[in-house]
């Protein structure tokens, strides 16, 4: 009689993009389009990922896994003061009670923000975002993590909030309106002291 081993599972590798992804741009560019899947165009192109990989300015982190080396995700670190400003919210009724206290060169922006959706509730998510504020913290001296958050998202909220990002009740306005299919679609934004 032989017992089985239980069928080893492969580990997640996180780790800074370089150059030598270039290689498998294509296989990390369809993990980031299958993310955002509810996005009816390409979330990125494969020559604007291929720009991304090599940006020191807003680095990228890939999480592979570590026995087929096959791409699972990304996550994109944008410093503030280079990330765009979507312009004050405006709605009648609101205002917010938020108000800044962390300079904007001590923010940083977490984006392009993907694990492969066959992939996904393996903790995948969480190291990339462990990872991403690690980085954040270490290499770039920022002391406070900021995401945008689809306002009507908010199973997305909740995982963001277990990670320790808090609500303050602030908007922004979503970039593109010629993209809105929903009248008052905005982000809701989520901080996190690092």
């Amino acid at each position: 009689m032989t017992t089985q081993r239980p069928e080893q599972k492969s580990t997640v590798v996180v780790r800074l993009a370089s150059a030598d992804d270039i290689a498998q741009v294509e296989a990390i560019h369809k993990v980031v389009n299958r993310a955002y899947r509810s996005v009816t165009e390409e979330r990125i192109t494969v020559d604007e990922l291929k720009e991304a990989l090599l940006d020191t300015i807003n680095p990228i982190l890939l999480a592979f896994d570590s026995e087929t080396n096959e791409p699972l995700g990304t996550i994109q670190l944008e410093p503030a003061e280079h990330y765009p400003d979507f312009g004050e919210y405006k709605k009648e009724g609101y205002t917010s009670t938020h108000t800044e206290p962390v300079p904007k060169d001590q923010q940083v922006f977490l984006g392009l923000f993907s694990v492969d959706p066959a992939q996904q509730s393996r903790g995948i998510g969480r190291k990339l975002v462990e990872a991403a504020l690690a980085h954040a913290r270490k290499n770039m001296n920022r002391t406070q993590c900021v995401v945008y958050v689809l306002y009507m998202r908010t199973e997305l909220i909740k995982w963001y909030n277990k990670l320790g990002f808090v609500d303050y009740g602030e908007k922004v306005n979503f970039p593109d309106s010629s993209r809105i299919v929903q009248e008052d679609t905005h982000f809701s934004v989520l901080r996190l002291p690092l």
